[in-house]
């Protein structure tokens, strides 16, 4: 019988509340929903015996240790509050959990990141904006990888397109590699399920990819296109 659990920092954010909900569902782990304020998820998720909502903060590695002993996955889906929050959150908050969970034995981690984060796309108007939103967010996400690939634990880093909040489950993902391919649309819940799909996929090992989805199914349904998508894609590639 497996043991452990399965964390999600960032759990009150839109896309990680996403990735509990979809945890909740698919896996037979429990799922430890992390968050700096546990009142933020009062009400927004069914009561479960599989669900445990904690206090965490990724800016505090001693915090993160308490809340990663133990764990076999983790997904990393915090987003900083306030101007100035980029470097402490999408880059050191990431490095702060590399280092903890490689020294915890946590087996996976994944990071949500986003299309544009290269350097190869430093004049782009949209990563100029994002860049405005939090400053140099776009930078400290791109550091937040490196330091993550460099850590010397398994990851997964998921570089979605422009994010929806529409249902899950009723699309046909398209993927890419080394940040070339065209800007387009997924929802949330749609990432959620790669993000899963990627704690566990043999497949998922060290891949970073660009995440975009297109209405419709695959003739092999969702589910199965869920554990394919990885197919073509190569470890090392960012």
């Amino acid at each position: 019988m497996a043991t452990g659990f399965n964390v999600v920092l960032g759990a009150a954010g839109q896309t990680g509340l996403e990735c509990v909900k979809r945890l909740l569902v698919v896996s037979d782990l429990p799922t430890r929903a992390v968050v700096r304020d546990t009142a933020k998820l009062a009400g927004a998720l069914e009561p479960s015996d599989k669900l445990q909502i904690v206090q965490g903060d990724v800016t505090n590695p001693v915090s993160l240790r308490e809340v990663l002993q133990g764990a076999r996955g983790v997904i990393f889906a915090a987003a900083g509050k306030g101007y100035w929050s980029a470097a402490d959150v999408d880059f050191k908050g990431v490095q702060n959990l590399a280092e903890v969970a490689k020294d915890v034995g946590v087996e996976r981690v994944v990071l949500v990141s986003s299309m544009l984060v290269t350097r190869k796309h430093w004049l782009h108007p949209m990563r100029i904006i994002l860049n405005n939103v939090r400053f140099s967010l776009m930078d400290n996400k791109l550091k937040g990888e490196d330091a993550l690939r460099n850590s010397g634990i398994d990851y997964t880093i998921v570089r979605p397109g422009g994010l929806g909040n529409g249902a899950g489950g009723q699309c046909t993902f398209v993927t890419g590699q080394g940040d070339l391919m065209p800007l387009g649309n997924i929802n949330r819940a749609d990432v959620a399920a790669v993000c899963v799909e990627a704690l566990t996929n043999p497949g998922a090992k060290d891949i970073t990819l660009e995440l975009t989805a297109k209405p419709g199914l695959p003739e092999e349904g969702y589910e199965a296109g869920l554990k394919s998508l990885w197919k073509g894609l190569s470890p090392g590639v960012h």
